[in-house]
């Protein structure tokens, strides 16, 4: 009859618009938007916060919280991806060492609003980027060129110890750059030299971004990550043990959430 008809044909738009919902030209064009809509939000972060380069560093450091904030609230509307963080008391409220997992650039981002006015250690070249350089140092990160080896690895310690007079979290990614979840460890021993020279605590995190912010690639998938702050590396322990330490604590809890994501999705 014409009811049936009308009732199993009601059904199969349904169906065809939860398989177009999940399916990969979805993602695609959700990541497109989500791209289009975060580029305007930095543009007309960098343009309208033009006079901070004369105001003091504290405020530019809450309103860049906020752009970090909204940054994430349109990843989540547009691409579905939200976030938990676990492990929250670990970030203490006095200077220490951030040793994070690096596997995309969503905790670039997002670490700007989950720690407390972050000091963020970037390779040099991000600093020619126009604006982004800019409000990059102006915001107390610091640059480094890593082709410069020890060389840099001096300043790197020079400028970092010039910080331990406030409670700013220093972040560093021991492996250098984003590793895909598939990829082996690749960890750099310029982690084991600040943590030796500042003689605070490491924390290290675990984080499962690159399952859903694939390294390389446009689309987003949805999801949550889940970034987890482990309890603290007490500082004064030699550089094999330390690496060890750090090393096993990163990539057993990082596998642990990748192994989460894939049985929770």
């Amino acid at each position: 009859s014409g009811e049936n008809f009308k009732l199993l044909y009601s059904r199969a738009i349904i169906l065809l618009l939860q398989i177009i919902n999940e399916s990969l030209i979805y993602m695609l064009i959700r990541s497109i938007i989500y791209y289009f809509v975060f580029t305007i939000n930095l543009v007309l972060f960098c343009l309208i916060c033009l006079p901070l380069f004369v105001l003091p560093q504290r405020i530019g450091l809450k309103l860049l919280k906020i752009w970090a904030k909204s940054s994430q609230d349109i990843l989540l509307y547009i691409c579905k991806i939200d976030f938990e963080v676990r492990g929250a008391k670990n970030i203490a409220n006095h200077k220490v060492l951030i040793a994070s997992k690096h596997q995309s650039t969503w905790e670039t981002i997002n670490y700007l609003h989950i720690l407390e006015d972050p000091i963020m250690i970037l390779k040099k070249e991000l600093i020619l980027i126009p604006f982004f350089g800019l409000y990059a140092l102006k915001f107390g990160n610091i640059a480094i060129k890593r082709s410069s080896g020890s060389k840099a690895l001096k300043e790197l310690i020079q400028k970092t110890k010039k910080t331990k007079n406030n409670k700013r979290p220093i972040i560093i990614f021991p492996e250098g750059t984003r590793q895909k979840p598939s990829n082996p460890k690749d960890y750099k021993r310029g982690v084991f030299a600040l943590y030796k020279n500042l003689n605070i605590p490491c924390v290290p995190v675990a984080l499962n971004s690159g399952v859903y912010w694939p390294k390389n690639k446009l689309k987003k998938i949805p999801g949550r990550i889940i970034i987890e702050f482990l309890d603290p590396i007490d500082p004064g322990l030699s550089s094999s043990i330390f690496m060890s330490e750090l090393e096993n604590r990163i990539e057993n809890a990082t596998n642990k959430l990748i192994t989460e994501s894939k049985t929770s999705d």
